[in-house]
């Protein structure tokens, strides 16, 4: 091919008459898939040789087809070399469309912008520890449409690019690196910067400060439960001796209503921010977890005096909270 091009050149600068073809603009490689920039005109006299005449329509029109041969720069394009992309092989490449987030860069991201592809990570909750955002490689933007890039790579590396937005829960961000930028002191400060902030996200998460977890005993699990505390107008305390309260259900509910109740007495040995942090063994985090939502809000929580007989308090207010149901 090379010696086919070379005397296509030497023959064509022989002759006076010429006329517009199409050529490429840069190297292609093997598989890839041509844009209208891949594309450009020279004037050359040809004869017989395969050729796609020169349009200013010509670059759209070829846009989307692969070349099956490597071409240099300047190299002739025929229809011969061109082919529809697939997923299939171009001797040991196959063809994947990887869709990227492009919100990391407002001023947009283009064909040929060498960029940080970025995990988008995500946020931790007290559910799931979640991942900071971070960058997981850098690469130079080939057969790029605005949503999606269009790759042929080996099928090990196929396989990790089909695979990559399903394991991430999102589709990979690319955000371009500056001109002449230094991209690996980038990633690193980038890296470093999502690392604190995610830091910061969890510790928001974690009213009771790095030793909470420490108090764990063998077995047990974590539930962090909301309270409402408007029946302690005074506020509550870490340390406070209360009432856990069903806050009840009108009459006429759809589930027919219920009457405000005490649920149990609890001490209050980790409260911070109308937040309840318990330690429990499975059978118990079962009824703890499960407990806003049998309740359908919140409990309620009401702060009684040290010594208080919890069983006394408990069956008068259950008493009141009754007649008022019944009543009302």
């Amino acid at each position: 091919m090379a010696a086919s091009i070379a005397g296509f050149w030497a023959t064509a600068a022989a002759f006076d008459e010429r006329i517009a073809v199409v050529v490429t603009a840069r190297d292609l490689p093997r598989g890839h898939v041509l844009s209208a920039t891949d594309l450009a005109p020279a004037q050359v006299m040809l004869g017989d040789v395969p050729h796609i005449a020169w349009t200013p329509s010509a670059p759209e029109t070829l846009a989307g087809l692969a070349v099956g041969h490597a071409l240099p720069a300047g190299s002739l394009v025929g229809t011969h070399l061109l082919v529809e992309p697939s997923i299939r092989a171009f001797g040991d490449a196959l063809e994947v469309v990887v869709p990227l987030d492009t919100s990391l860069a407002p001023s947009g991201v283009r064909e040929g912008d060498v960029v940080l592809l970025v995990d988008p990570g995500a946020a931790p909750s007290r559910e799931r520890a979640g991942r900071p955002r971070s960058v997981i490689r850098t690469l130079d933007l080939a057969a790029f449409d605005g949503s999606a890039m269009r790759l042929f790579v080996p099928p090990a590396q196929w396989v990790w690019w089909r695979a990559l937005p399903g394991e991430l829960g999102a589709p990979p961000m690319a955000l371009p690196v500056p001109l002449g930028g230094d991209a690996a002191a980038l990633a690193a400060d980038l890296d470093e910067l999502w690392a604190a902030s995610y830091s910061q996200e969890t510790a928001a998460l974690q009213p009771f400060g790095g030793q909470w977890r420490d108090q764990a005993a063998p077995g047990e699990l974590e539930v962090l439960t909301p309270v409402d505390l408007s029946l302690a107008p005074s506020g509550i305390a870490q340390g406070d001796l209360a009432l856990l309260i069903d806050p009840g259900a009108p009459r006429g509910s759809a589930d027919g209503g219920r009457p405000r109740s005490v649920i149990r007495a609890v001490r209050l040995e980790h409260y911070e921010d109308g937040v309840l942090g318990v330690w429990a063994q499975p059978a118990e985090w079962v009824w703890w977890k499960s407990l806003p939502q049998q309740l359908g809000a919140a409990p309620m929580v009401l702060r009684v005096p040290p010594g208080t007989d919890t069983d006394a308090v408990a069956e008068q207010l259950n008493n009141r909270w009754q007649q008022a149901w019944e009543q009302g």
